[in-house]
């Protein structure tokens, strides 16, 4: 029996890497700095219960693989990303951290190539120089980003699909906009931990 434990999570500006400060600044923008800390606040809180959560699953760590939202590699590679985001402060890559430490392993999750597609169209529309090219590449990428999301969610499931297997476990970290349950294949026992 294979099982995985699914993880709607909500992404720090640590987890958006290069884009991190662009995008806080927009945030900033639109809600104000006085929100947009309360906000921060609540997302700490957040994933300061996640972590508990997680640990109160009581899982064999040298058995579960983690899958996480973003991330492109394993090995060396994808340790490197893990702790380099986390020093950032990026609370999802700390738990990471923990879990591996205590005998988890880290499993490729993403495409490449859908990923770069997807920080390309928000690079255009961050650069966009004038009112109208901002507003020409929010519409591209508006017109692009669900079947993106569709394509990493089939890319995703995927990949858990065809590495988690039998006896192992898997959490998955992943957006809460993503839809990745209906494409796992049917002998996968979902946990699926809703967190708002």
């Amino acid at each position: 029996m294979r099982k995985l434990v699914y993880l709607r999570i909500v992404h720090t500006s640590a987890d958006m890497g290069t884009l991190s400060e662009e995008l806080v600044q927009i945030a900033i923008s639109k809600i104000g700095k006085e929100k947009w800390e309360e906000n921060q606040k609540l997302i700490e809180k957040f994933w300061d219960e996640l972590e508990k959560e997680i640990f109160q699953l009581n899982l064999d760590f040298k058995q579960t693989r983690i899958y996480q939202d973003g991330l492109p590699c394993e090995g060396e590679i994808g340790m490197k990303i893990i702790h380099s985001t986390a020093e950032l402060g990026s609370k999802n890559y700390q738990i990471i951290e923990k879990l591996v430490v205590k005998g988890a392993k880290v499993v490729a999750t993403e495409s490449p190539q859908l990923l770069i597609e997807e920080r390309n169209l928000l690079l255009e529309t961050l650069n966009s120089s004038s009112t109208a090219e901002k507003e020409e590449a929010k519409k591209k990428y508006d017109s692009k980003k669900d079947i993106l999301l569709e394509q990493r969610d089939a890319y995703i499931a995927s990949r858990i699909n065809n590495t988690l297997e039998d006896g192992k476990t898997g959490i998955l970290f992943i957006g809460a906009e993503h839809n990745v349950i209906p494409k796992l294949a049917h002998d996968i026992e979902v946990l699926d931990l809703v967190k708002h």
